[in-house]
């Protein structure tokens, strides 16, 4: 059999591999969501490349604490540097390292195990616990909350009160029946003239905008 053919049969299995295991997934809670998602995290995918997620990031309290930081600016390769949502982050990592073509699936599962895992974390969108500051990622935050709190006043407001929206935003990722669902899910689909695809960057000033309102409103409500 030819290189190609060969290869082609190695990406084939392997999709049929993580489909099957998604699909497992699917009719569970977000409690089976969260384990699942786990399992991703500690195990790749892909035989020919055994490094998972857990082999560089086996810390636990270093790892809980990262729901809580984002969204935040990545400093990815040029011209890839953005802000992204953690959602976003999981996907970009996921096709990188577990070769997925798509990578929503399993980076949905990914972002509800460490979702869970961080339960009780103060939200510190910009700055994780323990790690340096880097003033010019909180500015490049800062302003896609600016850019986000627009979006969200065009795109959303007439059916949707921002308040309301950032106090579900805990809930996500989701069982919604026998579908997962995340946030950016959640808007690519009621956006009226669908400008936030899930993983965009104006998905992550929208999501950047309703994490600052939550944080904001959990600090006020701190004693």
């Amino acid at each position: 059999m030819s290189a190609p053919r060969v290869a082609l049969g190695v990406v084939l299995a392997l999709a049929a591999s993580v489909l099957a295991r998604v699909a497992v997934v699917s009719g569970g809670d977000h409690t089976s969501l969260a384990a699942a998602g786990e399992r991703w995290w500690a195990t790749s995918p892909d035989p020919a490349n055994p490094v998972a997620c857990a082999t560089c990031h086996h810390d636990p309290a270093e790892t809980r604490g990262w729901a809580a930081s984002f969204p935040k600016f990545k400093p990815l390769p040029p011209p890839h540097a953005r802000v992204m949502t953690l959602l976003q982050a999981n996907a970009e990592a996921v096709r990188r390292h577990y070769r997925l073509v798509d990578p929503r699936p399993v980076a949905t599962a990914i972002t509800a195990y460490l979702t869970t895992h961080g339960a009780g974390v103060p939200l510190s969108p910009g700055v994780t616990v323990g790690q340096p500051v880097f003033p010019p990622r909180l500015r490049a935050l800062g302003e896609s909350v600016a850019r986000g709190r627009r979006l969200y006043a065009s795109e959303c407001a007439a059916c949707h009160e921002a308040p309301a929206i950032a106090a579900a935003i805990a809930d996500f990722p989701r069982m919604r029946g026998q579908r997962m669902e995340s946030l950016e899910d959640f808007l690519d689909q009621h956006a009226p003239r669908r400008p936030l695809a899930w993983d965009s960057p104006a998905m992550a000033d929208v999501v950047s905008y309703l994490v600052a309102t939550r944080a904001d409103r959990a600090a006020k409500e701190t004693p």
